[in-house]
């Protein structure tokens, strides 16, 4: 039997992962879905982190303090690939723009659930609360897309993210292309 784990993560972070990456995505995962009564705090809780982003994502509020600080966390991500050498200077410049000023339409929370009894351990960090005050999480900086499940990816609307996420995870599309995806993206900046 499956001993699943979970994280939430924006659309954004995984178009980022999939597209400019290569397909390996940085996440935490909990114990639960839902970590009641575990010592997980509120940013160790998948379902907290769920609600964080699906309110001003559904209110389509392009200013929120957490999304601003999710915009922030994904902008030092593409500085740390840039800075691994993972994505040239030039992409780094404009996914940086793009994590500062695309719409909360890219936000919408997503969730991944894994079996963690089928990652090498050697792959999974206790870090952050999990280390502090004993949160029931994992890091893992290198999950790769055939080691995950997506769930809650039926509220997306929006044809960009249709386009970029949906169909692409559903294979109903030939496939698009990080160049055309970063395209795509820069049509969608606040001014």
């Amino acid at each position: 039997m499956a001993k699943n784990y979970y994280g939430c993560i924006p659309i954004m972070a995984w178009l980022l992962c999939h597209y400019f990456y290569s397909r390996d995505h940085y996440v935490w995962v909990a114990e639960r879905y839902y970590p009641y009564r575990l010592p997980n705090p509120r940013s160790s809780n998948p379902h907290r982190i769920y609600e964080d982003l699906y309110e001003p994502w559904m209110d389509a509020d392009n200013f929120d303090k957490y999304i601003s600080q999710t915009r922030l966390s994904l902008r030092n991500g593409v500085e740390s690939k840039e800075k691994a050498g993972a994505i040239t200077s030039g992409d780094a410049t404009r996914l940086k723009k793009i994590c500062d000023k695309i719409e909360v339409a890219f936000f919408c929370p997503i969730v991944l659930r894994l079996d963690i009894d089928q990652i090498d351990g050697a792959r999974l960090e206790t870090a952050g609360s999990g280390a502090s005050v004993g949160s029931h999480e994992f890091l893992i900086r290198d999950l790769h897309e055939n080691e995950f499940d997506i769930l809650f990816l039926d509220v997306v609307q929006d044809p960009a993210v249709k386009q970029l996420v949906a169909d692409e995870i559903a294979g109903t599309s030939r496939g698009t292309a990080p160049a055309d995806a970063m395209d795509l993206l820069e049509q969608r900046l606040l001014p």
